[in-house]
């Protein structure tokens, strides 16, 4: 196994296991055509990768199977917290067949390393998976019940 921070030239690598755990998310059912999400999220990591948005890999016989992002996020400065960024853990993915030997928690821990390297001192993620929801908390996540919502129907 090889972790490694992921740029540019991993996007169309990217891709596919983004797509997978949109999959997920949606229950198999995109609603919209797949082609329009792939693209819609290439040129999302054009814009973003290496700028606002960190990824990292593991990859296992130089194939990709697990990736975590890091999102900075600017905030106003708080009394407990005058860095100004929260950290966005999110497209945390690892292909089925990978599942159980760690890679996520590798790529996990590096997404959180950075993160504190670049100074963030609160980190954030969402997720409905009670198994991923495991492994955060071991990581020192806990539940947020100020946290609200809300999505605009089109």
């Amino acid at each position: 196994m090889e972790i490694k921070i992921l740029n540019k030239e991993n996007i169309e690598e990217i891709i596919p296991l983004r797509i997978a755990l949109q999959m997920v998310d949606f229950e198999n059912n995109l609603g919209i055509e797949q082609e329009i999400l792939e693209n819609r999220t290439r040129q999302f990591l054009k814009e973003n990768l290496g700028k606002d948005l960190f990824m990292y890999g593991a990859y296992v016989n130089k194939r990709l199977v697990s990736i975590c992002g890091l999102m900075i996020f600017k905030y106003f400065p708080q009394a407990d917290d005058l860095s100004c960024k929260v950290g966005y853990i999110t497209c945390v993915y690892t292909k089925d067949e990978y599942r159980k030997m760690g890679y996520q928690k590798k790529v996990f821990e590096k997404c959180i390393e950075y993160g504190k390297s670049l100074g963030i001192s609160r980190f954030k993620l969402s997720t409905k998976n009670p198994v991923a929801m495991k492994m955060y908390e071991s990581f020192g996540f806990v539940d947020d019940i100020h946290a609200k919502k809300m999505k605009i129907r089109k």
